[in-house]
């Protein structure tokens, strides 16, 4: 059961990092067909530039988690190599807390905006028109993976070894 729980997890969050690489790669291209349809004077959109705004948003909520179960997250090892390895491991699990606590904050204020945003049917008016909710609607799902991502997290550098704990730890299951 365990296995398959991780199996699952991972796949999700691989999903999540893909639909973000795809995002990029569908941005690159809408940007790159902007400058060159203004360039000719054919065609210019500020929503163009709008959805790269709003995807931009989406991106980033979905890409955070895969990128912390990855391990790929920005980091300063530099301060983690100098101190006994019992230290670093209390210094990554305080982190890890830390990161625990600010994904549920935000993740709760979040869901908390786009509940309302839906009862209230708000809508972003710009270029295009745009259900808001359907834009922070990412910050929850976002928040709730990142902290299940920190819980785990903190699950695997509390039960290993001090002796054996790595700087960089790659993902591992509970």
């Amino acid at each position: 059961m365990r296995a398959w729980i991780s199996t699952a997890y991972g796949r999700l969050l691989t999903g999540c990092g893909f639909l973000a690489g795809l995002t990029f790669v569908v941005l690159a291209f809408l940007i790159a067909l902007d400058v060159v349809l203004r360039n000719l004077g054919l065609f210019s959109s500020g929503a163009l530039l709008e959805i790269t705004e709003y995807a931009l948003f989406v991106a980033t909520f979905l890409a955070a988690p895969w990128v912390l179960w990855l391990g790929s997250h920005v980091r300063v090892d530099v301060v983690l190599l100098q101190v006994p390895a019992q230290v670093a491991r209390w210094m990554e699990i305080v982190a890890d807390l830390a990161g625990l606590v600010c994904s549920i904050i935000l993740g709760w204020h979040g869901l908390r905006v786009t509940l309302v945003s839906f009862q209230r049917g708000d809508l972003i008016v710009k270029e295009l028109v745009v259900a808001e909710w359907m834009l922070m609607m990412f910050i929850p799902l976002g928040c709730a993976l990142l902290a299940i991502e920190f819980l785990r997290r903190l699950v695997v550098a509390w039960l290993s070894p001090p002796s054996s704990h790595e700087v960089s730890r790659p993902r591992e299951g509970f």
